[in-house]
């Protein structure tokens, strides 16, 4: 090689270097804005749930008390500690899902980009970044932060142990699963699937048999006084069964698209127009170098593939975030997949015009994740401590107030004083009759819209509160007395 093209190689390797430092920091930048910025809002309802009934009681209600599906046990224990110590606050409790979710996206870029190129961790580090859904629930007083960082861990130890099968893999591993099942109880169906993956490996099978069996027994004991919830809560309404026709495209279309589409409360429709995406995103995963692995490929989708079929079969209602923990593993192959196509278009010896692909790709998808962004991190998902703080600003104590919300409860947690709580519209109309200023407080999901005619009366006056969910906005009319 001349003195002149090994100049210029070092010039374009340089060049490359500086872009992927570049993208690091950039997107580094807008994950740790998006999870901490805007914090201290007001909780949503599944937060006060969870709030209301498990952090505020203490451990016995979190380890004993009747189980519903928002006690994330081991987030709700933590959750106790902080506000026992320091105070309860909005945001001490969502660090505890925010941070580990941070630390969990940085594991698996590092990881990454050591292990297959700076290109594949940008990618991965942009989509965790940027999935709307992830977004949403990990900025929320709930344990799927913590889920995601188990899972960071639980997958890059089993990729890892598949390389050099040391104690430290073991360890993690299984320490990953167990901290992953005692927040969410099914993160156990893809600990267990995973585990049978390195059971296959003759080096590896003894430390994890002895790891998946202490693991599984503090689990059960752990569990054991909420049997009867926990079987009782799997068959919960909320949510969509799978399909049983649509089956073999669920590890994507019911996990992978909801997350990076928008926020949904409930699985999407499959179709044929769904089904030409799956065949898209499969074909970039399926360009992953981490499936030539006999051992990574089973890794990656032994978790994904066994929670879907459980939860298909016992028949078990489902929501797009029940699953956010395996995006890991399949935004891991996403990634790859992708770096893998754009590494093979471009010539092997231009590390920019790779850098460059990679870097146009993630401003056009950014393009779309912008919008969303901006409304999460400025708006409160559900507005219901300014509504309070309003209605306790400009009514006397002695006003009554109508709450014609799913939650009433919400708004009497940061109101600090019981509401009635009409549940129709007709009951609604009453709010007319009231003797003396009323308030009602509507907000315009799962109960059927109503209008009423006093709102029209003079002096009545109205305040709309913007959300980012359910409706888009709460509600408050104070009306004067009939004259």
């Amino acid at each position: 090689m001349t003195e002149a093209a090994s100049t210029s190689r070092l010039g374009t390797n340089e060049l490359a270097g500086s872009l992927t430092a570049a993208g690091y920091v950039v997107l580094g930048s807008i994950l740790c804005w998006s999870r901490f910025a805007g914090l201290n809002r007001s909780y949503s309802s599944d937060e006060l749930m969870t709030v209301r009934g498990y952090v505020r009681v203490g451990p016995h209600e979190i380890l004993v008390g009747h189980y519903i599906p928002n006690n994330h046990e081991l987030f709700s224990l933590l959750g106790w500690a902080t506000s026992s110590i320091f105070g309860e606050s909005e945001t001490a409790l969502r660090l505890w899902s925010a941070v580990p979710f941070v630390a969990g996206v940085i594991l698996v870029t590092a990881w990454l980009h050591i292990r297959l190129g700076p290109l594949s961790g940008l990618l991965f580090l942009f989509f965790a970044t940027a999935s709307p859904l992830l977004l949403d629930i990990t900025r929320q007083a709930r344990g799927y932060g913590l889920a995601f960082l188990a899972m960071s861990v639980l997958t890059i130890a089993a990729l890892e142990a598949g390389r050099s099968p040391r104690m430290w893999t073991t360890v993690a591993f299984c320490s990953a699963g167990l901290v992953g099942t005692l927040t969410l109880p099914h993160f156990g169906i893809a600990f267990a699937a995973t585990g049978s993956v390195l059971l296959l490996n003759r080096e590896l099978r003894r430390r994890t048999a002895i790891g998946l069996t202490v693991s599984f027994l503090a689990v059960m004991a752990w569990y054991a006084p909420h049997l009867d919830d926990l079987l009782t809560s799997s068959q919960q309404e909320y949510g969509v069964r799978i399909d049983t026709r649509w089956i073999i495209t669920a590890p994507i279309d019911q996990t992978l698209i909801p997350a990076l589409t928008w926020i949904d409360e409930t699985l999407m429709e499959p179709d044929f127009g769904s089904l030409a995406i799956v065949a898209v995103l499969g074909l970039l995963m399926g360009s992953s170098p981490l499936l030539r692995s006999r051992h990574s490929r089973l890794v990656l989708s032994a978790g994904v593939v066994a929670t879907v079929v459980v939860l298909w079969l016992i028949g078990t209602h489902v929501a797009p975030r029940f699953f956010s923990y395996l995006l890991v593993p399949l935004m891991l192959l996403l990634a790859t997949g992708i770096a893998a196509i754009l590494t093979r278009f471009a010539a092997t010896h231009r590390p920019v015009l790779r850098t460059l692909l990679a870097v146009t790709t993630v401003g056009l998808v950014g393009l779309i994740a912008a919008p969303h962004m901006a409304r999460i991190t400025r708006l409160p998902r559900e507005a219901t401590e300014t509504a309070a703080a309003t209605i306790r600003a400009l009514a006397p104590p002695s006003t009554h107030v109508f709450a014609y919300v799913p939650y009433p409860g919400d708004l009497e947690f940061y109101l600090g004083r019981p509401v009635e709580r009409p549940r129709t519209p007709d009951h609604v109309r009453r709010v007319c009759n009231a003797s003396g200023e009323a308030v009602l407080v509507t907000q315009p999901w799962l109960l059927p819209p109503v209008t009423i005619r006093c709102t029209a009366r003079t002096g009545a006056r109205h305040f709309r509160f913007r959300q980012y969910a359910r409706g888009g906005a709460i509600d408050v009319w104070l009306i004067p007395p009939n004259r």
